[in-house]
């Protein structure tokens, strides 16, 4: 381990400070523009900020005056305030916060290296610019020509990346952390295959070594941006798909009340004829029974678990299978509606296609409940059941033949436990088939 040598001065320690405040103001910026938040500042945000900038020059000053064996603790600090002042101006959660530190870390260490590097070619090598005061108005003219290029350039996007998964979140952060310790790493180790001990080269592969993790970050940013697009409009289609099944089910449920409406003229004509009042009351009881069946709603607070309650009650009504809810829809307000659709669909499907195969029709059971609990949402769908299953890593495993599907509902229902940050658990008890799905409340 050996230090570089050489005559080439760092980075002034307040333009660092700088960089990295006017990184997390672009990204502030960046992410209220994204969701439509205003960007002028209200007072305590404009206090945050002013503290955040105070804090940074303080940090930077005292890195560059205390002993080098501080300086990844003073960087760990100065990473701090910058990750307090997003999250202080922005309302959002831990995974957007994640990845936005990373962008400014990123692009603030960009920023700073590019400045210097530019300065020192032209003063000390071209003689131009030369002195404090000249170096001070470089370095507002280069930053300000950069930050204001970044920030035209992420806000021209057609498309905003507005929803970060935690894998996307780790990558970003993986790729800032492994070009900051590249870029870094000749002013700590200079006896390595990767660095040098002279300090102007030191210096070009800090610049250069920033540049290009920056330049593969908004490669990565992009890959993601488009990846999401392609959800959407898969969610979109998906979307489509049902409103055509269910314009299809509509058709056929006028089709079925035209039919019974039939019946019951022939019903009503037996009633006026019917003179023993017994037979006359039992036959009303009937009708009444009949035309419940016709009226089912779902009032949950959830206008896409309603739709998908009301289309799989029909059905359940048409092949005698007794459906019961008791469910507040309001705490899945943070759900989107493909993964509702995914998660309430699969699960009642498979529900519904076991009491297709129970006899009597009277066993044929399912009820289903959303509520609260200890800080999560459980989703909770149970099912009359009368054959033995085995189970192979936490799914259900049948013998009987075409009856596969069943088992990839499942994964795609454990799947999207998982993405919200949740679980889910399948179990067989006292011939109920119990599926839950724990979700965190606000995800």
């Amino acid at each position: 381990m050996s230090g570089v040598i050489g005559m080439v001065p760092d980075i002034p320690k307040a333009y660092t400070a700088i960089a990295e405040w006017l990184s997390c103001v672009v990204c502030i910026c960046l992410y209220r523009r994204e969701h439509h938040l205003p960007l002028r500042p209200e007072k305590r945000e404009a206090a945050i900020c002013l503290g955040a900038l105070a804090l940074l020059l303080l940090l930077q000053h005292a890195l560059g005056v205390i002993n080098v064996i501080f300086w990844i603790p003073g960087m760990l600090a100065a990473t701090f305030v910058m990750y307090s002042m997003i999250t202080g101006c922005c309302n959002m959660g831990r995974t957007a916060a994640g990845y936005w530190l990373a962008f400014s870390f990123m692009l603030a260490e960009v920023a700073a290296a590019l400045e210097w590097q530019l300065y020192y070619f032209f003063a000390a090598e071209g003689g131009v610019f030369a002195g404090n005061t000249a170096s001070v108005f470089f370095m507002l003219a280069v930053y300000g020509a950069l930050f204001a290029g970044v920030y035209w350039f992420q806000s021209a996007r057609s498309h905003q990346w507005t929803e970060i998964t935690m894998r996307e979140m780790l990558t970003s952060v993986l790729i800032a952390a492994i070009t900051f310790a590249l870029s870094n790493l000749s002013y700590i180790f200079s006896d390595t295959p990767f660095s040098t001990s002279l300090a102007k080269e030191a210096f070009h592969i800090r610049t250069m070594t920033g540049v290009g993790g920056f330049a593969i970050f908004l490669a990565y940013q992009r890959q993601c941006s488009e990846h999401h697009v392609q959800l959407e409009l898969e969610s979109v289609y998906t979307v489509l798909k049902t409103q055509y099944a269910q314009y299809k089910q509509s058709r056929e449920n006028i089709d079925m009340i035209n039919r019974k409406y039939h019946d019951l003229k022939h019903q009503i004509a037996v009633l006026r004829s019917e003179e023993n009042q017994e037979k006359k009351n039992a036959y009303l009881d009937e009708l009444e029974r009949e035309i419940r069946d016709y009226e089912m709603q779902y009032k949950t607070g959830n206008s896409v678990l309603d739709t998908i309650l009301t289309g799989k009650g029909m059905y359940c009504a048409q092949h005698k299978i007794t459906l019961t809810c008791v469910a507040d829809g309001r705490l899945l307000e943070g759900i989107s509606v493909m993964d509702l659709c995914t998660i309430f669909g699969n699960a009642l499907d498979n529900a519904i296609e076991c009491e297709l195969f129970i006899e009597p029709e009277e066993k044929r059971l399912i009820h289903l409940s959303v509520s609260e609990m200890n800080q999560f949402v459980l989703i909770r769908v149970e099912n009359y059941l009368e054959e033995s299953l085995r189970f192979a890593n936490g799914l259900p495993v049948t013998t009987k033949g075409g009856r596969d599907e069943h088992g990839f509902g499942l994964k795609s229902i454990r799947y999207l436990a998982q993405k919200y940050g949740g679980s889910m658990m399948a179990a067989v008890e006292e011939q109920w088939f119990i599926l839950k799905v724990m979700l965190p409340l606000g995800k």
